[in-house]
């Protein structure tokens, strides 16, 4: 049986994502404390928002059940990062992971603000303007400038909790088509390998459709998979075209 090789910084992130996620649960579970509501990413006009949030998020992941979030992005890390690893070397995956993670929420964040607009006419509103109440998760307001699309998008962008290495991951995904465009890799669902330059577009494109359609019974935050992708093709495109002693 062959042994699963991980490289070093794949195996920390590894560490740090199961640690976190099996201590959320534990502490949830004693009524300890809520990590999500300190680690998540939260809306910087929140009350719980912390800077520390804009990189502890990326460690965090959904602990609602035995997690697909958790086990699918583990999966991607390993199979993926430890070979972009190899090729970049620590230090610079390091730094690709973090700053496709920042590139992330940066896109998630800039679409949020621009949706909240869109349904109020207003920049950046405070929270106490808004005049939502909170009732053990049910929000709600008194206010008449709301429809219920638009309560929903001021609720979703100002109360939601953004967790996960998706996006940090995809930055990584792309930076592997880059450097091994003809690999064949598998995808949940389809039962043939497909050349990885063919593979994450297609991937990528069908985020941007979920995102774009923002379906009701889809909690993914798909700009954030998105703004993840864009940092990690800018960053590997540039590593590769301006360190030729390097890469290939």
């Amino acid at each position: 049986m062959n042994r699963i090789y991980l490289t070093p910084a794949v195996k920390q992130i590894v560490i740090a994502c199961v640690v976190l996620y099996i201590g959320t649960i534990l502490m949830s579970a004693k009524s300890i404390i809520d990590l999500n509501s300190i680690l998540a990413m939260h809306y910087p006009l929140n009350p719980e928002f912390k800077p520390w949030q804009i990189i502890t998020h990326m460690f965090m992941h959904d602990t609602n059940g035995i997690s697909p979030h958790l086990i699918f992005n583990m999966i991607a890390l390993i199979s993926i990062g430890t070979t972009v690893e190899n090729v970049l070397g620590t230090k610079r995956f390091v730094k690709l992971f973090v700053y496709s993670g920042l590139g992330s929420i940066f896109l998630h964040l800039l679409i949020e603000t621009v949706m909240v607009h869109n349904a109020l006419g207003v920049w950046l509103p405070s929270l106490e303007s808004l005049h939502i109440t909170e009732d053990n998760g049910t929000f709600s307001s008194n206010l008449p400038i709301y429809t219920k699309e638009s309560f929903d998008t001021v609720v979703k962008a100002y109360y939601g909790e953004l967790l996960g290495a998706s996006g940090a991951i995809y930055g990584i995904v792309v930076a592997f088509a880059i450097f091994f465009p003809n690999t064949q890799l598998m995808f949940m669902f389809i039962p043939y390998p497909i050349k990885a330059k063919f593979l994450v577009p297609v991937i990528i494109g069908l985020d941007i459709y979920l995102g774009v359609s923002d379906f009701n019974w889809d909690p993914i935050a798909h700009f954030a998979h998105i703004g993840g992708a864009v940092t990690g093709l800018l960053i590997a495109w540039y590593w590769r075209k301006f360190d030729r002693r390097n890469f290939f």
